[in-house]
C-alpha cells in the first residue's frame, strides 16, 4: 500500500470514528438519559405508563430494523455505502428536528412523539450498520478488535461531550441559554435537534469519505438481494457464523433492554429530573468509554470470544446489583429515602445505584466492541454489508421480544424494576450461546 492511499486509510478510520462520535448523542439524550425520561413523565405524565408506550415502540422499531438491515447492507455491497449513509440521513434528522414539538401535559401528543422516536431509531440503527460494514476494509491487520473498541470509544467520548454541553448550558442554570423556558421543558426538547445538529457536524466526514459503488469483480453479477438469499442460505452450513448471530442477538435484545430503561427506571424509582439523569450519564458514558478503550488491545491479544464472555458477566452482575436496589432499601437492608433538600444523590440507596450502574458502564464499551470486531474478524469482506446487515438483524430481529415483555410484565405488575431482570435473562441466554461458538474470535481462523 502506497504511502497516500495509507495515509487515505487513515482519514478514512478517523472519520468513521468520528461518525460514532456524531451518533451517540441521540442515545444518550434522546433515547435515554433526558428526552425518553422527560417524555414519559412529562408528556404522558405516568412513569409506569410511559415506560410502557416506549416498550411497544421499542418493539416496533426492533421489527423494523430487522427487516431494513440485511437490505441496507445488500444494497451496501453492491451500490456502495456513501449513498445509502446519506439517504438514512433525510429521516434521521427530521425526527429528531420534529421531537421539539413534545410538549409537557400533552398525552394526546404520545403516539405522533412514538412514532418520531421509532423513525429516528430505525434510521440511526440502519446506518449503524453501514458503517459498521466497513470494518473489515478499513482494520489494519490485527488490529480489528482495536478499531472498533476505538469506535466505540468515540462514541461515547462523543455522547459524553455533548452532554456535558447540554448539562452546562442548558440544566444547570437557573435560566438556559438561549433563554429557553423550563417552565415549558423547551430544554429536555431541544434534545432531538441537538442530536440532529450534532450527528451532521461529526458524522459528515464519513458521508464524503465513506466508499461508492464498488468495483464489479470478475465473474459476479451484481445481485443483491439474491446474494443476500443466498447468504442466508448458506447460514446452516457456517456455524460460526450462525451459532454468532443467535447468541449476539439475545445479548443485544438485553443490553439494548437495560440502555432503554436504565435512566426510565432511575427517574421514575427515585424521581430524578434532568440535572440527574444528566449526570448519571455523563457516569455510565465516562464508564463506558474507558471500558472500550481498555478492551481493545485485550481482544486483539485474547480473542474476541472470551473478552465479550468476561464483559458480559461484569455487565449481568453490575444488573443484579441495580435490581436489588429500591428507594427505601438496598438488599435486604432498610436504608433512608431521599429528602428533596439534601441535595444530588443523598441518600444511599441512589449511592449504590450509581456503583451498580458505574459497574455495568464498564462493561457496555467491551461488549458491544468485541462483539463487532468478533463479527469482523468471521466476514469476509466482499460480504460485509450482507453479513454486518445480518449482524444488525441478529440485534434486532427478536429485538421487540425484550421491550414487548417489559412492557406486559410492567403493564402486569405495575413495577418497573422487571424490567431489569428481563435484560438480565436475555444477556445470560446468548452467553450461554456464544460459549458454544467455537475458537476464541481470532482473526486467523476465526
Amino acid at each position: 500500500m502506497t504511502d497516500l492511499s495509507e495515509r487515505r486509510q487513515g482519514q478514512r478510520r478517523w472519520a468513521w470514528a468520528m461518525f460514532d462520535w456524531g451518533q451517540h448523542a441521540y442515545w444518550l439524550l434522546v433515547a435515554t438519559f433526558i428526552f425518553t425520561p422527560y417524555f414519559t413523565t412529562g408528556v404522558i405524565g405516568d412513569p409506569v405508563q410511559g415506560q410502557k408506550i416506549m416498550g411497544y415502540a421499542g418493539a416496533v422499531a426492533g421489527m423494523i430494523i430487522a427487516v431494513m438491515s440485511p437490505i441496507a447492507g445488500a444494497l451496501t455491497d453492491a451500490y456502495g455505502a456513501r449513498r445509502w449513509l446519506a439517504l438514512l440521513t433525510v429521516p434521521f434528522v427530521g425526527a429528531c428536528l420534529f421531537l421539539w414539538t413534545a410538549e409537557p401535559g400533552r398525552p394526546d401528543l404520545a403516539l405522533i412523539i412514538a412514532i418520531a422516536l421509532v423513525v429516528a431509531n430505525v434510521s440511526t440503527e440502519v446506518m449503524t450498520a453501514v458503517a459498521n460494514a466497513l470494518i473489515p476494509s478499513l482494520a489494519k491487520p490485527g488490529q480489528v478488535g482495536r478499531l472498533s473498541a476505538f469506535g466505540w470509544a468515540a462514541g461515547y467520548f462523543g455522547g459524553l461531550a455533548a452532554l456535558v454541553l447540554v448539562l452546562v448550558t442548558l440544566i444547570l442554570p437557573p435560566q438556559a441559554l438561549f433563554g429557553l423556558d423550563k417552565a415549558m421543558h423547551e430544554p429536555e426538547r431541544l434534545m432531538g435537534p441537538i442530536s440532529a445538529a450534532w450527528y451532521l457536524i461529526f458524522g459528515l466526514p464519513l458521508l464524503l469519505m465513506a466508499p461508492g459503488k464498488p468495483a464489479a469483480r470478475a465473474g459476479v453479477t451484481q445481485t443483491p438481494l439474491p446474494e443476500l438469499w443466498n447468504v442466508l442460505k448458506s447460514l446452516p452450513r457456517r456455524p460460526v457464523i450462525l451459532r454468532f448471530l443467535i447468541g449476539r442477538m439475545l445479548v443485544g435484545d438485553g443490553i439494548a433492554a437495560i440502555v432503554a430503561f436504565a435512566g426510565v427506571l432511575a427517574a421514575g424509582l427515585f424521581r430524578w429530573g434532568p440535572l440527574e439523569l444528566g449526570l448519571y450519564g455523563i457516569l455510565l458514558s465516562a464508564a463506558a468509554g474507558v471500558g472500550a478503550l481498555g478492551a481493545g488491545r485485550i481482544d486483539d491479544r485474547l480473542g474476541s470470544k472470551p473478552t465479550t464472555l468476561a464483559s458480559s458477566g461484569v455487565l449481568t452482575l453490575g444488573m443484579v446489583g441495580m435490581l436489588l436496589i429500591g428507594v427505601d432499601h438496598i438488599g435486604w437492608i432498610a436504608t433512608a429515602p431521599a429528602v428533596a433538600d439534601d441535595g444530588l444523590f443523598a441518600s444511599a440507596s441512589e449511592r449504590a445505584y450509581l456503583a451498580a450502574s458505574f459497574v455495568l458502564g464498564i462493561a457496555f464499551g467491551p461488549v458491544q466492541s468485541s462483539m463487532r470486531a468478533w463479527m469482523a474478524k468471521i466476514t469476509p469482506a466482499e460480504e460485509a454489508g450482507r453479513l454486518f446487515g445480518l449482524y444488525t438483524l441478529s440485534g434486532k430481529a427478536s429485538a421487540f421480544a425484550a421491550p414487548f415483555v417489559i412492557g406486559k410484565v410492567t403493564e402486569a405488575t405495575g413495577q418497573q424494576k422487571p424490567a431489569i431482570l428481563v435484560a438480565a435473562l436475555f444477556i445470560g441466554a446468548g452467553c450461554a450461546v456464544l460459549a458454544s461458538v467455537q475458537g476464541r474470535g481470532r482473526e486467523q481462523g476465526a
